[in-house]
């Protein structure tokens, strides 16, 4: 069960949210998140909606993400964007970065981002994030989807070679509220004070694939290039024939 008193006793500002919502069970916190913002009545500008058993979560696309009760970090969480217009893209790469960065001080290992906001290790899929926006003024959907205490035989036997947790990677299970409450400390550090030079620096440094063949699709043809850097504006810069190509989209690390 998720302990919301342990949680808010670690967020160094316990006004960040206006509204935490905890529900034992729900189909997915993405959805939930976008029905009370469609519902003028409850709708709140700073809001976090946490599960313990989300049973159809949404990944990128049409993936699914796998979560197992209890053991899991499945939220989502509506805030405004905190960038400027042509920064909007490096949303998605600051959530997993901090999201690293969280891991880091509790578990005191090195995790890494597998583009745009996987987080990995050891070429096992750890968590993802998944960024959604609605209205004029872009309020952001964010949900994270984080394995914290799985052991591998609560994977489907599919994900045994392809996902991983904290506590497989450690040994032992660990506390998901301060991890949690670490991760919005860090957030609420980068918007009140952002720099992008560094949010770039460091997503660099924790990338997994840099200078590494990756596959992406190009006007519906799959090809190979060298995955180089990403630009001031949150794009994937390719090495495609000695050409660097800007890249939204999936890729595949060969």
């Amino acid at each position: 069960m998720f302990f919301q008193s342990l949680f808010e006793s670690n967020l160094n500002n316990k006004f960040f949210f206006q509204k935490i919502l905890y529900y034992p069970e729900t189909e997915s916190t993405s959805d939930l998140v976008w029905q009370l913002y469609d519902d003028k009545s409850n709708f709140l500008s700073n809001l976090l909606v946490y599960t313990d058993n989300q049973t159809q979560g949404r990944g990128r696309g049409s993936n699914k993400w796998f979560s197992f009760p209890g053991k899991s970090i499945t939220c989502s969480f509506l805030i405004d964007s905190f960038l400027k217009n042509d920064q909007f893209n490096l949303h998605a790469l600051i959530v997993p970065l901090l999201i690293v960065k969280a891991i880091k001080k509790i578990a005191l290992i090195n995790v890494q981002i597998k583009w745009p906001n996987d987080i990995v290790y050891g070429g096992k899929k750890l968590g993802g994030v998944l960024i959604e926006t609605k209205g004029i003024n872009k309020k952001l959907n964010i949900g994270v989807g984080l394995n914290v205490n799985e052991l591998k035989q609560d994977f489907p036997s599919e994900l045994h070679s392809k996902a991983t947790s904290i506590r497989e990677i450690i040994g032992y299970p660990i506390q998901r509220e301060p991890l949690l409450a670490i991760f919005f400390n860090e957030l609420e550090l980068i918007i009140k004070k952002f720099d992008r030079d560094t949010i770039i620096k460091d997503w660099i440094k924790h990338c997994a694939h840099i200078d590494k063949k990756v596959s992406f699709n190009s006007n519906g043809k799959q090809i190979v290039g060298n995955f180089k850097s990403v630009n001031k504006f949150g794009q994937a810069i390719i090495d495609y024939n000695k050409q660097l190509i800007k890249y939204d989209g999936f890729i595949k690390i060969l």
